[in-house]
């Protein structure tokens, strides 16, 4: 029997093979250096962020002056972002907002797990896409307006200035986060605004759609499942100040998009917070020390009790 054809065949066929893994390798190699995760890399540790938002009841006008010796104690692992880095949260001089009542509440609630705050605020700003600053410019979107206006999707023209600078800071918060090796992830949003959008009836009336597209384009640019979002209802002094020509208009726009309300614009993961019972400053609008401090344990109190309820279902 001849067995050179055979013993040909088989070598040709060795050498296509050999060529064909060779040909194959950088093709493997380059699928390997793109996989977003290896065995070996270990995973960054997770953190839980959260972001607080609005005009100036968000600013906050408590006097650190006025707290007592617990109330200005660092809150042990509440980190608050200051614009360079993440600091522990301290009452340590001048003013303070919700944010000192809502992560003693949060860190009583969960004391295994800490929680790192972006806040973001301006005084007297507005939410609808009608306004620029204090001037109503009528209801339909513009570019290159004072506003939280988030438009509708992140390539929107009329995405308002204010809430450019707001994504601007969170990001920023992020970006800090992962220099230390973490990964942030959003846990919920405080908002406490509304006052400026009581001076129009398009706004006010609009509220609860110009809440619901805020959430979710919160939810959307940093890249977020959707989170618990608590409000607080503003304005609760009556009569109110001539300037707010439509607040009951806003206020039942407000109460609407409770996810309880039962009304076709409640909002999902959307829980206000009602303001009658928290005392206010003499102009009537502004709360002071102990309503701040009120304000803010309202706001950790209804996100632990709405987490709850969403991780329940």
């Amino acid at each position: 029997m001849d067995l050179q054809p055979a013993l040909a065949l088989s070598r040709r066929c060795f050498a296509l093979l050999l060529a064909l893994l060779f040909t194959a390798a950088p093709w493997a190699a380059a699928q390997d250096a793109d996989a977003p995760d290896t065995p070996d890399a270990p995973a960054r540790p997770v953190v839980h962020v959260y972001l607080l938002s609005g005009q100036s009841n968000m600013v906050g006008s408590g006097q650190v002056s006025e707290l007592s010796e617990a109330w200005r104690q660092p809150i042990d692992g509440a980190m608050l972002y200051s614009g360079k880095g993440f600091e522990v949260l301290t009452a340590s001089a001048g003013r303070f907002g919700p944010e000192l009542g809502f992560a003693k509440v949060m860190r009583q609630a969960r004391p295994d797990r800490r929680i790192f705050l972006i806040k973001f605020a301006l005084s007297g700003q507005p939410l609808h896409a009608g306004f620029d600053g204090g001037n109503w410019q009528g209801a339909t979107p513009g570019p290159n307006r004072k506003t939280f206006y988030p438009g509708i999707h992140a390539e929107d023209e009329n995405i308002g200035l204010h809430y450019q600078a707001l994504m601007r800071h969170a990001q920023a918060g992020y970006a800090a986060l992962r220099d230390q090796g973490l990964e942030p992830q959003l846990q919920g949003v405080v908002w406490m605004q509304g006052e400026a959008d009581a001076k129009n009836e398009v706004s006010a009336t609009q509220y609860a759609q110009s809440l619901k597209l805020l959430k979710q384009r919160i939810e959307q640019d940093l890249n977020s499942e959707p989170v618990p979002f608590v409000f607080g209802q503003v304005l609760p002094h009556e009569p109110a100040l001539d300037r707010f020509t439509h607040r009951s208009e806003c206020r039942q726009s407000m109460a609407n998009a409770d996810m309880h309300s039962g009304h076709a614009d409640a909002i999902p993961g959307c829980i206000m917070v009602p303001t009658e019972n928290m005392p206010l400053n003499n102009d009537t609008v502004h709360y002071n020390t102990e309503g701040v401090l009120l304000l803010g344990q309202a706001f950790g109190k209804a996100m632990v009790d709405v987490q709850a309820k969403l991780t329940a279902e």
